[in-house]
């Protein structure tokens, strides 16, 4: 099939499909980035266990790649199956904002707590050419009271300090910072294009300094990789060091999409526990019971030496 250049609001493709095929509008090394028109970038979510009504993902794909990443299958929507697709071609949602505005018109969102980041990394690389996700932020500053939550690996999210801080006055901001081990060797291997978790760390204590409520989010929580207290001790020192109000946790799952990247990163990093991880996710996706209380309890025992509140609802 030929390529064509993918506007806003293709023709021959419905707003939010856009054509996998579509010439990119912008290309650095080995990752290219498409157009992709969007009617609604506010998102109604459903479950008693989701924390927020609504989300916002100004990016489909992500650079940043991680080895776990769960959000792999959102590319086959679009008939980008191989792994590598979700990191190399970026869908970029410029024409967000104006969809934002028009819902904030539209939309009494008092009350419904509002996710940016449930996804892709609203500020990996793309975000420092597109401002898709700065450009989200400044619509919010037409409206007062909403409950609006951003989670991130990157420091880039320092750029928009100022505008945060405002909008800490009009609204509820809570920012989550996503940091799976300090340990450096680990985290390359877990993360190797994300920001250094020291990098990390320094975001949240300039969030924090500027009156920014800011939690640390440990996810995934992966057996024998980052669960064990060794392991985990020093994020918790270090989140009270550099004032973060939390630390959230949860344990790693797989879908079939990401099991595609996960299974030969897990062989080629961590050969030795390749058959304790494909015994422990043979039947579902998700640990429960018996086996996921096991793999958190470190992590909750930590938790509660530490002092850190009950998780509020809302702010995930």
């Amino acid at each position: 099939m030929q390529s064509a250049t993918l506007s806003l609001f293709p023709d021959t493709k419905p707003i939010g499909r856009p054509d996998p095929d579509a010439a990119a509008v912008r290309h650095r090394a080995g990752v290219e980035y498409f157009d992709m028109g969007v009617r609604q970038i506010l998102n109604r979510t459903g479950g008693e266990s989701i924390p927020f009504t609504r989300s916002i993902n100004p990016y489909r794909g992500c650079e940043f790649g991680c080895a776990f990443c769960y959000a792999r299958y959102t590319h086959g929507f679009f008939e980008l199956d191989r792994w590598q697709d979700f990191e190399r071609k970026i869908y970029v949602k410029r024409n967000a904002s104006r969809s934002l505005e028009r819902a904030l018109r539209r939309t009494d969102l008092s009350g419904q707590p509002i996710a940016i980041g449930t996804v892709t990394d609203p500020y990996q690389p793309a975000e420092r050419h597109y401002g898709v996700t700065r450009s989200i932020l400044e619509a919010f500053e037409q409206a007062d009271g909403l409950d609006i939550s951003i989670t991130t690996r990157s420091p880039l999210i320092l750029r928009d300090l100022q505008l945060l801080t405002r909008l800490d006055a009009r609204h509820s901001i809570t920012v989550n910072v996503s940091i799976a081990t300090l340990d450096p060797r680990t985290a390359r291997k877990l993360e190797h294009r994300v920001p250094a978790p020291e990098a990390r760390l320094r975001t949240i204590r300039a969030l924090a300094a500027e009156g920014i409520p800011t939690q640390i989010f440990c996810m995934p929580i992966m057996p024998a990789i980052n669960s064990t207290e060794s392991q985990l001790r020093p994020l918790f020192e270090a989140a009270s060091e550099y004032e973060a109000r939390d630390v959230v946790g949860d344990a790693l799952f797989l879908r079939p999409a990401a099991r595609k990247r996960f299974w030969p990163w897990l062989a080629s990093e961590y050969p030795h526990l390749e058959s304790r991880y494909r015994a422990l996710y043979a039947d579902s996706d998700y640990l429960s019971g018996a086996r996921k209380e096991r793999l958190m309890a470190s992590f909750e025992a930590l938790r509660l030496a530490y002092g850190f509140p009950k998780r509020l609802a809302g702010r995930g």
